[in-house]
């Protein structure tokens, strides 16, 4: 099974927390959506080329899940890729169980532990704050059309599908576009000015193609645009610099292998 190499990096919101004396601040992550069955067999189609159909995909999971929530229900802990289910009961002991008060004491729950992959893709989290209030651009995903991945990979010469909000190139400065930039130095290697950008730009989308000459290495993204909440835009562009680090080419050899 290849390794998984995915990280949790996520975006979180700051809340003063007030259950206690003091001004500390309880991060709260960011949500970039909720996905159910039918969203998860229609990525495993895409992702698989068409190999796995999502209707098959979602009928199959839909009577896999069915079995298991009655395994749970008869008793049995379940083992999955997300972790361990183990049925529990909450509350403390009452011997009166002709009461209904007393049995109402005691519920059916579940106890959740993480498995060992998820384990390991959760260790040395990296968090981003996100003013809710921020003004400006904000990317929420980037797929590189060629290779279908989201926040990982891009292609020199293939299109980039972007979204977000507030992505709208609407304005007149020559500052708004897209921006290529090194992922270690943010240095600016290309700059997409807004007229580049094509006719899918909307407030949630941007579409653009990358140079077919783009060196291996990692980069990220910025976009500046003049786009706001209101009809009329920003007078001076935002410019948002996406966290997310994607590479071209294939990662450098480990020392280990390099030895070999």
């Amino acid at each position: 099974m290849a390794k998984y190499k995915k990280h949790v990096e996520w975006g979180v919101r700051l809340q003063h927390y007030n259950l206690k004396e003091g001004d500390d601040l309880h991060p709260r992550a960011v949500l970039r959506g909720t996905l159910d069955v039918h969203d998860l067999a229609l990525i495993l189609e895409e992702n698989s080329q068409g190999i796995y159909r999502a209707a098959d995909t979602e009928l199959i999971v839909n009577q896999l899940m069915s079995v298991a929530r009655d395994a749970l229900v008869d008793g049995y802990a379940l083992n999955t890729p997300m972790g361990r289910l183990t049925p529990v009961v909450r509350g403390m002991w009452n011997f009166n169980r002709i009461n209904p008060a007393a049995r109402a004491q005691n519920q059916a729950s579940l106890s959740y532990a993480l498995s060992t992959e998820l384990k390991k893709a959760f260790e040395d989290p990296l968090f981003h704050v996100e003013n809710s209030l921020q003004r400006g651009p904000f990317i929420f995903d980037i797929r590189d059309m060629e290779s279908g991945t989201h926040n990982e990979r891009l292609t020199p010469g293939g299109y980039v599908f972007l979204k977000g909000r507030l992505l709208l190139m609407n304005g007149d400065s020559p500052l708004r576009g897209v921006e290529l930039l090194d992922a270690e130095t943010e240095e600016v290697i290309h700059h997409f000015p807004a007229a580049e950008l094509g006719s899918m730009n909307t407030r949630s989308r941007l579409f653009f193609r990358l140079p077919k000459d783009l060196p291996d290495g990692t980069y990220r993204l910025a976009v500046s645009s003049q786009c706001c909440t209101k009809p009329t835009p920003l007078k001076e562009p935002v410019r948002w610099v996406d966290h997310k680090v994607l590479r071209v080419g294939e990662e450098p050899a480990e020392e280990e292998d390099a030895v070999r």
